[in-house]
């Protein structure tokens, strides 16, 4: 069965709006809230019930790969794939939502609504491109960028416990000078951890069409907004069914199960310099899970055939993606800050001397300063490269779910730090010369 929302006023297309957190009718300008559609909806599905007996299904045809449906308003054909729950009719442009796609397994049990709207959506876009020097210009073109769509994409949501023993020896160092030597101690602790986490939905992307990095990236969602399932959401979003289940994705959460309790173990290890553990046990239990749908504004583009995904929570505005590089603008950077940081090399050199020789500036030889101001030249250049690059790559995959774990949710029930022993070392330091100011001999320089 296909489904359009409709206005109760005067029958036109019914959209969720974001901003207002209600269903705002785009032509009578009506709102409604929830209730008002849920109270509404009894008399809409008896009387679509009659007409779907009378007019045969909306679904026209159906396989692996590919599902036609009737659009209710037009009555053109609406082609999606398998997966799509609610896109919207191409020759009326009406939102349109396949309920067929959400009954059964395949319907969510929760949702979080779109907090933003496409508007909002393509300025955090746009500021997001800013500052990315080595983006290609057409990359930032409008026809590029409003090619952005706010999607529900399924998630398995997994709730769990996860409990952790470590035992093992610490080492906390510290260094003190003693005349001509250094001598560094070494105190060792034996050192014991254990405890629990209670961790409440941790969210795993259930559609093989979108980059688990990608997704993971644009975490936290705020949990505490969600809200029961309803398809009254989807109107004027597109909308997918998961093709992943949940036993399929469990390895993904028992990763970050396990990670967010490594992460407990080691601030509780902070203060040590090194462990070496002896015992480290992990075990994730009492796990449940609960199929939802979360908003998200997403962007798929090409560069030079090479695919790029941008994507933005629908709820909190946290966007990520990694993005084309133009090669030419690194090179032209490079450079750039090359002769910039070789000239800075070359004036602290200078300014060095002119400090620590009163009488003038002394170079060893002009093949050491050269030397001088290429490596800082070159370092300078390198590191600000590579501080830029990763501006357009910062989408990374998640090895844990320290998001959503509550401090009152932690139990470590054991905290044990016993001294074991302690062990010096001493290192003379090297004599230093006492010939010239600074320890530095004037003899066998050239002089500028």
């Amino acid at each position: 069965m296909v489904k359009s929302l409709k206005c109760l006023n005067c029958g036109a297309d019914l959209l969720f709006n974001p901003t207002i957190q209600k269903w705002k009718c785009e032509w009578c300008d009506s709102e409604y809230e929830k209730k008002d559609l849920d109270a509404a909806n009894i008399n809409v599905s008896e009387e679509s019930a009659s007409v779907q007996s009378e007019s045969g299904p909306s679904q026209i045809y159906a396989d692996a790969d590919v599902c036609i449906y009737a659009c209710s308003y037009c009555g053109a054909e609406v082609l999606t794939d398998n997966v799509t729950s609610a896109a919207f009719c191409v020759y009326c442009q009406r939102p349109v939502v396949m309920t067929s796609q959400l009954s059964g397994e395949f319907k969510p049990s929760v949702i979080i609504p779109f907090h933003n709207t496409k508007e909002q959506a393509l300025n955090l876009f746009k500021n997001y491109l800013k500052g990315k020097r080595f983006l290609p210009n057409e990359y930032k073109s409008d026809q590029n960028i409003e090619k952005l769509t706010g999607v529900y994409l399924p998630f398995w949501l997994y709730d769990g416990d996860v409990s952790f023993t470590v035992h093992g020896e610490g080492d906390i160092v510290s260094t003190r000078r003693s005349g001509d030597y250094v001598i560094k101690r070494t105190d060792v602790y034996s050192v014991s951890r254990e405890g629990q986490i209670k961790i409440d939905n941790i969210p795993v992307d259930a559609s093989k069409r979108t980059p688990d990095d990608i997704m993971d990236s644009i975490e936290p969602f705020n949990f505490a907004e969600l809200s029961e399932f309803s398809t009254h959401y989807l109107s004027g979003f597109l909308a997918e069914r998961y093709d992943e289940d949940k036993e399929t994705l469990y390895q993904r959460a028992k990763t970050r199960f396990e990670g967010s309790a490594e992460n407990t173990v080691r601030r509780s290890l902070s203060k040590y310099s090194s462990v070496r553990r002896q015992v480290d046990k992990k075990r994730v239990d009492n796990v449940s899970s609960k199929y939802g749908l979360l908003p998200v504004w997403l962007l798929f583009s090409k560069y030079k055939e090479k695919p790029y995904t941008y994507a933005a929570n629908g709820q909190t505005d946290k966007i990520t993606g990694n993005l084309p590089i133009d090669a030419g603008k690194v090179f032209t950077f490079f450079l750039i800050m090359l002769a910039i940081f070789a000239a800075v090399g070359a004036v602290l050199n200078v300014a060095y001397q002119l400090i620590v020789f009163d009488d003038g500036v002394y170079i060893d030889s002009e093949s050491g300063f050269v030397i001088w101001v290429v490596v800082a030249g070159l370092l300078g250049a390198i590191i600000s490269t590579l501080l830029e690059w990763r501006k357009h790559k910062p989408v990374k995959k998640a090895t844990n779910a320290d998001y959503y774990v509550k401090e009152e949710n932690v139990n470590m029930s054991l905290i044990q730090d016993v001294y074991l022993r302690s062990h010096e070392t001493r290192t003379k330091t090297s004599s230093q010369s006492s010939g010239g100011k600074g320890g530095r001999s004037s003899g066998g320089r050239s002089r500028r």
